[in-house]
């Protein structure tokens, strides 16, 4: 396997440039942020984060010796869901209208590019878990699940880049083990776009005039790749991890958005209108700090994933992998509850 370090350092000063020059771009086309109740932030901040990271990699996978053949659908998928990310940033437009170009990319990805989710694996202990005639509908599903769970998470500075960094990392690592050098390409360069966002949008040595988001260009940019991959690593003979494994890979954004979600529908409320349930936002209406929740919430990614990575390692049963997610997943509904409880009191 090759990993091309110039490729990557051509990914790293491509995206510094990007976001330098679309800054004044930005403020003067108002592609901004706007405080209100929810965005507790100061001014209007440059949503370019995501449309920088995207030129980035584009840029410096061009630089590989790649045959881009293998992912030119990926490119197209990724810039139909890039651009309407920007124009939903710039202009709000409707749900509907997102979710309609969130399915036309999802649908290049299974049906034109044939990544498609065949089977669930052993999740039973009885047998092997095939989807057969179901397969492009439940990837089609997944893929606009994992775009709008990466949206939903991007609450506060760095956490969506920094979780989505954390995935990359690990599927780049089964890449390596699996052989597969495209995705190794995707998930190598996506890992080296995301920290000269990070920088900027966490003001790492940067005053505070020049903070940035990703908007919903880079979430769903990321969120598809991080889709593509976690389907083409856990499919087929030559699968490099089981498909249970990819919830734990994911593990974090999974788990908030479903329990946040859960949470809305039982009190009779839309699933899809944005409130303040999420554990990053419970934790800093407990009182924490925004770094000090960062930082919780990463070690907490970092631990389950290294938990799938090494469940993969040592072949534990399918089976119980996923009873162990579905039941951290139950503790931690019930303790994001007792919490919320807790402030209303």
């Amino acid at each position: 396997m090759v990993i091309s370090y110039s490729s990557v350092f051509v990914a790293l000063v491509t995206t510094f440039i990007a976001i330098s020059l679309l800054r004044p771009f930005a403020i003067n086309i108002n592609l901004t942020d706007v405080p209100d109740n929810r965005k507790k932030h100061e001014g209007h901040i440059p949503l370019i984060g995501g449309l920088g990271m995207f030129i980035g990699f584009l840029v410096s996978i061009l630089s590989t010796s790649v045959d881009l053949n293998q992912i030119k659908y990926f490119f197209l998928a990724a810039f139909i869901v890039v651009i309407i990310g920007v124009l939903d940033d710039h202009r709000n437009i409707s749900v509907r209208s997102r979710i309609f170009f969130q399915i036309i990319a999802a649908v290049i990805v299974s049906e034109v590019a044939g990544i498609n989710i065949e089977s669930l694996g052993d999740l039973l202990a009885r047998e092997e878990i095939m989807l057969n005639s179901w397969s492009i509908f439940f990837t089609i599903i997944a893929i606009i699940g994992v775009v709008n769970v990466v949206n939903m998470t991007d609450g506060i500075h760095g956490l969506a880049g920094l979780n989505c960094f954390i995935t990359l990392l690990a599927l780049a690592y089964f890449s390596i083990i699996g052989g597969n050098q495209e995705s190794l390409t995707i998930a190598v360069l996506m890992c080296a776009v995301i920290p000269p966002f990070i920088i900027d949008n966490l003001c790492i040595g940067r005053p505070k005039e020049k903070r940035i988001f990703m908007g919903d260009a880079g979430s769903t940019f990321l969120g598809l790749g991080i889709a593509w991959l976690l389907v083409d690593l856990s499919q087929g003979e030559s699968r490099s991890f089981s498909p249970v494994i990819a919830l734990w890979l994911f593990s974090v954004p999974l788990i908030d958005t479903i329990s946040t979600v859960l949470r809305r529908i039982l009190k009779g409320k839309s699933p899809f209108k944005p409130d303040l349930s999420h554990l990053h936002h419970i934790l800093i209406r407990i009182g924490f700090s925004s770094k000090f929740v960062l930082t919780i919430i990463l070690i907490f990614y970092l631990i389950m994933t290294i938990i799938g990575i090494m469940g993969e390692l040592n072949k534990v049963a399918e089976w119980k992998m996923f009873v162990g997610f579905i039941s951290i997943f139950i503790i931690y509904f019930i303790f994001t509850n007792y919490l919320i409880l807790k402030i209303k009191k």
